[in-house]
């Protein structure tokens, strides 16, 4: 998982995160300051938005990040970063801000904050508190220290980030979590998500029951999902043919019929 600061206080902007895609998908590498040249992304002698720009794109899922020598960086596209490269590099539909905020939640390849709040929170913290509330949560967590919250909010509360998923909102003081949509339209970009958490989570098994599905990748917490939400998605879901559904168990058990890779390619082809 990302460590707490990772973020350096900056948000994830969009052009910046395109620009690092933008050096991966051209097979680059070197140390943070020849990527800031290359990329355009500030960079001083010490400091800078290289490394968190690449830690966020590297927790949304998008790239993998091996270390050479002399501290030189070499960032390469994942499956689902290649796809979103190709088609919306600049993360500007809600779908895809979607699935990097889920990304962001998982306590693999995620960010500790992101997990505690999205994935851990929901029957802690709730769906809706103050800002107060939420750093006295984290706080509880991670003990004393700089603010916790860090750019946490601001990451679903500017354009430039992720606000066009409506993750967060906030109303006065008070900030609400909202729901990942149930949407058919989502159905294929969610059977490859399911799919990717099963080959991480799931290596060698093509069977898992709702229940340890959930306790291990605590999706449906992030999803904030209700039973009817879930019975309603997994109904689309099932229906694209990736991933079956056995209904006759309880709990259901969800099984794969297709790798995430193929799947990632198909994410697009009913979205409005």
């Amino acid at each position: 998982m990302l460590p707490l600061y990772f973020h350096k206080t900056f948000i994830p902007e969009r052009r910046l995160i395109a620009a690092i895609l933008d050096y991966a998908a051209a097979g680059k590498k070197g140390n943070y300051q020849e990527i800031s040249s290359e990329t355009g992304i500030p960079m001083g002698k010490s400091s800078g938005k290289v490394p968190a720009i690449l830690a966020y794109a590297t927790g949304m899922g998008l790239i993998k990040v091996f270390t050479e020598k002399g501290a030189v960086k070499k960032p390469i596209l994942t499956p689902f970063g290649k796809v979103i490269y190709a088609e919306d590099k600049y993360l500007s539909e809600s779908m895809v801000q979607w699935l990097a905020h889920m990304n962001m939640c998982r306590s693999d390849i995620g960010a500790r904050a992101w997990h505690a709040v999205f994935a851990q929170g929901r029957n802690i913290i709730g769906t809706s508190f103050s800002r107060e509330q939420l750093e006295e949560y984290l706080v509880g967590i991670f003990g004393k220290g700089k603010r916790r919250i860090g750019p946490l909010i601001s990451t679903y509360i500017q354009d430039a980030g992720l606000q066009r998923a409506n993750v967060m909102s906030v109303n006065g003081k008070k900030i609400v979590r909202n729901k990942a949509p149930t949407l058919e339209s989502y159905s294929v970009p969610y059977s490859a998500h399911i799919l990717s958490l099963m080959e991480a989570y799931f290596k060698d098994q093509n069977q898992i029951t709702f229940s340890d599905f959930n306790k291990k990748t605590l999706w449906f917490e992030i999803c904030l999902w209700s039973q009817s939400d879930i019975e309603r998605i997994f109904t689309f879901i099932e229906q694209k043919g990736y991933i079956s559904i056995d209904r006759q168990m309880h709990p259901w058990i969800i099984e794969k019929k297709a790798k995430a890779e193929q799947v990632w390619t198909h994410i697009w082809d009913e979205m409005a």
